[in-house]
């Protein structure tokens, strides 16, 4: 049997996120990104990080994972995906010798949400803010700029490369909001593969909800990942732009008319904020699991950026109640992620400086939006 570098990550070979929006590319979905020049740099934009891994050395672009293998008993996102690997293909890793079984696609910032931990990178809505005036921010002052791009010029550059991909397994797309962006037909309508996947906060209208399932026919499975991290007011704040009683009844419809090789996966980021709310998401999720469970997954992350939203700013006097929801439902099999997120609660530090300007950051949307803050800010 091959013996594995103590570093090696299958997911840097076999996934690839490109958005040409913002000229990055990365490997799984908390890898860092990195710049590249083109479009033709990006089949090599992982190599030297490639190489890391292979010689036992702690990549920096894996430092979500690292951060959790070096401080906690819990297994990160890498371990979980060395559990199913093959080792008898590790040949063909180092020899770089491996397709990604994975793209995802950014297809522009175009979003009618501006989720508080979101950035102009990914929501139209906050571009536009942060364009009319700064927020007074300052640890994470870089993540709230503005990056000037062209969403149109970066699709059909995406379409491009993706044409030059042979027999892709898995296309993901993102945005933004890929139901609100026009181009979001334009690449699925060009690029053939077997399954389709993307994130979505289902804001849109039934008809639009009814153009999406007739896709599925395209594919051997198609996975709808709908964002949601909280409910009603906690929901409505830090996804602002979401009516939330409107996202109810387009879930229920999507899993009434869902055809069976549809899949719908709830994604929850939780963020000091979204976090207080966990009891009333565990249970309104539970309730569509139990609605239909065959169609019906649940992916929990933490946020590690912006640091005024990581568990650094969540009280410590929150945690024993949100770690006792955590162990209750440890045994449901259609949760991932729970046991990252209770090694990240137990180990965080309570950080009054972060905490000081995430309470100055809410005032100052909750002012400009004029919309309260859901939580109690002290």
């Amino acid at each position: 049997m091959n013996k594995l570098s103590k570093t090696f990550c299958p997911a840097k070979w076999d996934e690839i996120m490109v958005n040409l929006n913002a000229d990055y590319v990365y490997s799984c979905c908390k890898s860092t990104p990195i710049k590249i020049i083109d479009k033709n740099s990006i089949n090599t934009a992982l190599d030297i990080q490639k190489n890391n891994l292979l010689n036992g050395i702690q990549d920096t672009s894996c430092n979500y994972c690292w951060s959790i293998e070096n401080s906690s008993n819990h297994r990160s996102l890498r371990q979980e995906y060395l559990i199913k690997f093959d080792n008898k293909k590790y040949n063909d890793y180092k020899n770089n010798n491996v397709a990604p079984k994975l793209i995802e696609i950014n297809i522009g910032n175009e979003c009618n949400f501006q989720c508080t931990y979101c950035n102009p990178k990914f929501s139209s809505q906050w571009e536009s803010d942060v364009k009319k005036q700064s927020y007074k921010i300052f640890s994470d002052k870089d993540f709230y700029e503005v990056y000037n791009n062209n969403n149109s010029k970066a699709t059909d550059l995406s379409i491009e490369w993706l044409l030059t991909q042979k027999n892709i397994d898995i296309l993901k797309i993102l945005g933004g909001e890929p139901l609100q962006n026009k181009n979001f037909f334009k690449v699925v309508n060009s690029v053939k593969a077997k399954h389709l996947g993307f994130s979505t906060n289902l804001s849109c209208k039934k008809t639009i909800i009814d153009k999406v399932l007739a896709l599925s026919k395209n594919y051997e499975s198609m996975i709808i990942t709908i964002s949601l991290d909280s409910t009603d007011k906690v929901a409505e704040f830090t996804r602002y732009g979401m009516n939330f009683k409107h996202l109810l009844d387009n879930v229920d419809y999507l899993i009434t008319n869902a055809p069976k090789n549809v899949k719908i996966k709830f994604a929850s980021l939780m963020t000091s904020i979204t976090i207080q709310d966990f009891g009333n998401t565990v249970t309104l999720i539970d309730h569509y699991y139990q609605k239909d469970k065959k169609k019906i997954d649940w992916l929990i992350n933490y946020t590690i950026d912006p640091k005024i939203f990581t568990f650094a700013t969540l009280h410590d006097k929150y945690k024993d109640d949100i770690l006792k929801i955590i162990n209750k439902i440890k045994d449901r099999k259609y949760i991932q992620g729970l046991d990252t997120l209770e090694g990240a609660i137990k180990e965080s530090k309570f950080n009054k400086t972060l905490y000081g300007q995430m309470k100055n950051f809410l005032e100052e949307f909750s002012t400009r939006k004029n919309i309260d803050i859901p939580v109690i800010i002290e």
